[in-house]
């Protein structure tokens, strides 16, 4: 039986795993799943970066205000 990707198993409803997700990495060589580890990474601390950087601006603009 295929799943599809959003399909979830719930464990005691404190742990999802998503299968779809887990068997597309299965299907990924180590290579391809470390850079698609080192992709979410970066898009994490791109994030972190943007609202830094906001969070930082707004400070800046209040205290001129």
């Amino acid at each position: 039986m295929v799943r599809s990707m959003s399909e979830k198993i719930k464990n005691n409803d404190l742990f999802e795993v998503d299968k779809g997700l887990v068997a597309m990495f299965l299907k990924l060589s180590p290579e391809e799943r470390l850079n698609a580890n080192d992709k979410a990474i970066q898009g994490i601390l791109e994030l972190r970066n943007a609202y830094q950087r906001q969070k930082n601006g707004k400070r800046r603009s209040d205290g001129n205000n």
